[in-house]
């Protein structure tokens, strides 16, 4: 299958003559070279591909030295394309005849596909599966109390499904309970302390002596 230059995944090592063309292509198309001589730059770049470079491992390496540090000034247009690009590449060569290991890892075409195929597959919306009677009456509420704008009828519809709740949860034939009776049942688990024995009941009167005035 042909795969259009621009659309050339870039960390894909071509192998065969056709992927070589159009990872050539692709080369020049984002390095903006669009007078470079693509038969020179074929023939720089194939034992390049060979020993397993990428397109993007090539533009890496004409942009920085193996160290990490900037090659320099961008092309200007007095420098022939593929001149330039060999230039860049002698510092990525070890000994001046052993070309480097690429700064980026490539991979090979089927690689990519497969790659891509498992990540579309894992993006891909999943489909739910069918709601219950309950499911489907629950959404149906949800989307009606959603429409609804006023946030008084909101809240109070809040309430009227809260209080459903808990009118699911007594017990069949017997009433909810009471504030009283809550509060008898405090009163029962939890006695009051008193203070002492007589207070809150009969005042015990203490008597006092008489004072004579002179």
């Amino acid at each position: 299958m042909q795969i259009d230059p621009s659309r050339w995944p870039g960390r894909v090592v071509p192998s065969t003559d056709s992927d070589v063309d159009t990872a050539v292509e692709s080369l020049c198309v984002r390095a903006s070279w669009p007078d470079a001589d693509r038969r020179w730059i074929r023939r720089l770049l194939e034992p390049w591909f060979k020993a397993g470079w990428s397109v993007d491992a090539l533009l890496v390496a004409v942009d920085t030295r193996p160290d990490g540090t900037r090659q320099g000034r961008p092309r200007s247009r007095a420098q022939v394309a593929h001149e330039f690009l060999r230039a860049r590449l002698m510092v990525w060569t070890a000994d001046g005849a052993r070309l480097a290991r690429p700064p980026l890892t490539g991979m090979s075409l089927g690689e990519w596909f497969r790659v891509n195929r498992r990540n579309a597959a894992l993006n891909a919306p999943r489909r739910g599966g069918a709601l219950g009677t309950e499911g489907e009456r629950a959404r149906a509420e949800s989307r009606a109390l959603a429409h609804r704008r006023d946030p008084v009828e909101r809240s109070r519809e809040k309430g009227r499904r809260r209080q459903e709740v808990l009118d699911s949860l007594l017990v069949p034939g017997q009433e909810a309970p009471s504030f009283a009776d809550s509060w008898r049942l405090v009163a029962e688990l939890i006695p009051v302390p008193r203070v002492c024995s007589a207070c809150g009941h009969v005042r015990n009167e203490v008597a006092r002596p008489a004072h004579r005035v002179a």
